[in-house]
């Protein structure tokens, strides 16, 4: 009986999300015939190209994965955390000077890059937590703390790069991962995909998992059941906040090496996580999925761009609807049971 009800309920989500991408590509292709674009040969490239080459594909999918995993294991919590774009730049930003440092200090290459990836899942995690204990003892939106920490954090790591960690040789850049403590692409892959399995089964079967989503279910009767709210939601954004920063730091020793002046490489990958994590349904292993099912529309749109000359916001507003109708059924179901839960 249970095994029926499963399968029911997974060939539910698979029908669901199957028609739910029909439509965002009927509304897409009608997007793109408004803009003077042929839509069969726009997803003809987008696909052909966009999911080609995997080694790139992981490598692109890895802070957005840890970002779209910030965002779910809080929102399981009653929580709405947005700040993983904040959360997700000092861990880059921290594993970069780490890395670098450690390794012009003692010349150990693994060493360096472990410090690197530890520090910046610490600095992360620091992040999330302050985040975490404005909203619990001083009663302050996450939301409102999050927006305010995305910008601050944004300045003070431009102001750092430019004004201390600049490169002497590219003015633009910031220092570079010393080439002997760059990790291979497919190894940052591989940690946050680790990392996913580790947080399903942590929110499945661990006593933290039941605490975060009894909370998230109802925060009331987990209070008069015995459970420390308070704990729960620190311990929550403390991990998120951990997991994004340690998404940029393998994002930086892995991949790209280096930040540039103006951000670009890194900057609103923490808001595409959160579309990831909605599209995943707030699901650890779907949202590692879902990463690399946006990462290689994304890969699939710059190849757009260069063989029809379309403009970069044309494929962003493509693959925004994609997005947006993959997780319109999700969201509703979010609501609907939220204002449920509220009439109670």
């Amino acid at each position: 009986m249970h095994r029926e009800i499963l399968l029911a309920k997974i060939t539910r989500v698979i029908a669901e999300e199957a028609l739910s991408l029909l439509i965002g590509f009927a509304a897409a292709a009608a997007v793109l015939l408004v803009s003077g674009y042929d839509p069969l040969r726009v997803f003809s490239i987008m696909f052909s190209e966009g999911f080609r080459n995997w080694r790139i594909l992981m490598e692109q999918s890895t802070p957005v994965i840890a970002t779209g995993l910030a965002f779910s294991i809080p929102m399981l919590a009653g929580l709405f955390n947005i700040g993983g774009e904040s959360q997700l730049y000092i861990g880059a930003f921290t594993g970069l000077v780490a890395t670098y440092t450690v390794y012009n200090a003692v010349g150990q290459p693994l060493l360096a890059s472990f410090a690197g990836i530890l520090l910046g899942a610490l600095a992360g995690g620091l992040w999330g937590l302050i985040v975490g204990y404005l909203r619990t003892y001083r009663s302050v939106n996450e939301v409102v703390v999050a927006i305010m920490m995305n910008w601050a954090t944004y300045y003070l790591v431009l102001y750092l790069i430019v004004s201390r960690f600049t490169d002497p040789v590219y003015s633009h850049m910031s220092v570079f991962v010393p080439q002997p403590a760059r990790l291979p692409g497919v190894a940052g892959f591989t940690i946050i995909s680790i990392v996913a399995v580790l947080v399903y089964l942590a929110l499945k079967y661990s006593g933290l998992g039941y605490s975060i989503r009894a909370v998230g279910l109802n925060p009331k009767a987990s209070l008069y059941a015995g459970f420390n709210i308070g704990r729960t939601l620190l311990s929550t954004m403390a991990l998120a906040g951990g997991i994004a920063g340690l998404g940029g730091a393998l994002f930086v020793v892995s991949t790209i090496y280096s930040i540039d002046t103006t951000m670009s490489s890194i900057h609103g990958l923490g808001f595409l996580g959160i579309g990831i994590g909605l599209l995943g349904r707030n699901n650890p292993i779907g949202i590692v999925l879902a990463g690399l099912f946006i990462s290689g529309l994304q890969f699939g749109g710059q190849w757009v761009e260069l063989r029809t000359g379309a403009p970069p916001y044309l494929t962003d507003v493509v693959i925004g609807v994609v997005v947006m109708a993959l997780s319109a059924t999700y969201v509703y179901e979010l609501i609907a049971s939220r204002m449920r839960r509220g009439g109670e």
